[in-house]
């Protein structure tokens, strides 16, 4: 991803993955799905959310519930 002030960020896709916050996934205790192996998890799809976010639709389970705004992006991003 490339930010407006020339930062530029990637993730592995488990990173964002395990970052999840939607209700499934906030919710449960220990999501096995969530917790995947960082080798099996994959970006199936992506989409943007109005002009605040992005929805992931993650492999192979199609987890695509989890809206990920830029500001969660952004802080994820390593340090500089």
């Amino acid at each position: 991803m490339e930010w407006s002030d020339g930062l530029v960020d990637s993730w592995p896709a488990s990173q964002i993955r395990n970052a999840c916050n939607c209700a499934d996934c906030r919710t449960r205790e220990a999501n096995p799905l969530r917790l995947m192996a960082p080798t099996l998890t994959r970006i199936g799809d992506a989409h943007l959310v109005g002009s605040y976010g992005i929805n992931f639709t993650f492999l192979p389970d199609a987890h695509s519930t989890g809206i990920f705004t830029f500001a969660q992006l952004r802080a994820m991003s390593r340090p500089r």
